[in-house]
């Protein structure tokens, strides 16, 4: 991907002083910042990686404070190019900051602008009238339908390719991959097309899986989806493998979104890292992939692994997922605005 011209901006990852954080610094920074602040992160991955996401790929071009704006990223899904604002201070500039981009971007981009609302859901700017339409795109060597959906996000997280990459690494050719929260099945496409030799995808849903028969279809492989919620489906398949009916998935998959939805005691996610690390438990499954986000607001523990290792000492090797293999994503850890999956496998031991 070539850049579009840039007639000053620096070729190093440091950022200009003009930083944007805290609202208190708004008046600091103009449009020449914001847009040398998008050259020179799309120019730092182009250096690091020598070659930047191409058209028809999925990646990360911004990530937040790591290049300069809290709470603000940057995501292609081929050639839609999505800027997401979760910073309130910088909410009335998302046009200003869209138009800006699109001048960093060449000319066969499309773009999107997604920006967290006070109420706390997304408002969107659709400069490009994209808002419906459907590509196709690759992480990796897999291929994904990508969407400009304003309900259902765009049909992967760029967060997770670290954790999809890990997954690669713990399946054997006979691996049976249990993948709760589905979503489209990204995690089973990637298991499938690395030899898995069955996948089994549950996500509340029908319309999610549908998609995800979709994806499977684009690489040539298949797998079960199950219409279901992911408590509801663990307690059948312990009865059944109980019963002696079916035999566990040695490798299980577990990606909850970051809020759980409902009231009280019914809230999705109320009671379910409980729920879960017991049926880790009980089925004993061979290796476990878990992506947790502290928007969750359910965490005990200072930490994610701290919580899992209570509960599984000395019975699972406990690994955590880096971003070694993905410097594209380049997370800085203390941005105020967003915050990452923590990922972490678990081996039996």
């Amino acid at each position: 991907m070539r850049l579009a011209d840039d007639p000053e901006s620096p070729h190093t990852h440091s950022v200009p002083n003009t930083c944007v954080g805290k609202s208190e610094r708004q008046s600091f920074v103009n449009s020449n910042t914001w847009q040398n602040l998008f050259l020179t992160a799309l120019k730092w991955r182009q250096e690091k990686e020598q070659r930047l996401v191409g058209v028809d790929e999925i990646g990360r071009l911004f990530a937040g404070k790591s290049d300069g704006l809290e709470g603000v990223l940057v995501d292609a899904f081929g050639p839609l190019v999505v800027l997401t604002i979760y910073n309130p201070g910088l909410a009335s500039h998302a046009p200003e900051l869209l138009s800006q981009l699109k001048h960093c971007l060449p000319g066969d981009r499309f773009v999107l602008g997604k920006v967290r609302s006070a109420a706390g859901g997304f408002d969107f700017l659709d400069p490009d009238n994209v808002l419906g339409r459907s590509w196709t795109a690759r992480e990796d060597d897999c291929l994904f339908e990508v969407r400009a959906d304003d309900k259902n996000d765009f049909g992967l997280f760029p967060d997770a390719r670290p954790a999809r990459l890990a997954l690669r690494g713990i399946l054997k050719p006979d691996s049976h991959v249990l993948n709760l929260f589905s979503y489209t099945c990204g995690f089973s496409v990637v298991a499938c097309r690395s030899g898995a030799r069955a996948a089994t995808n549950v996500d509340a849903s029908a319309e999610m899986l549908t998609w995800g028969k979709r994806n499977a279809s684009l690489n040539a492989v298949d797998f079960a989806v199950v219409p279901e919620m992911a408590q509801k489906y663990l307690l059948r398949l312990e009865r059944r493998v109980s019963e002696g009916k079916i035999t566990c998935p040695d490798v299980w998959v577990c990606d909850p979104p970051a809020f759980g939805v409902g009231r009280g005691q019914q809230r999705i996610l109320k009671h379910f890292w409980t729920d879960f690390w017991g049926f880790v438990e009980r089925l004993e499954p061979r290796a476990v992939l878990v992506l947790r986000n502290d928007r969750t607001g359910h965490r005990q523990k200072d930490t994610f692994a701290a919580e899992v290792e209570e509960n599984f000492r000395g019975r699972f090797e406990i690994l955590p997922v880096g971003f070694a293999q993905s410097p594209s994503l380049c997370y800085e850890g203390t941005d105020a605005y967003y915050k990452v999956n923590e990922s972490l496998i678990l081996l039996r031991r």
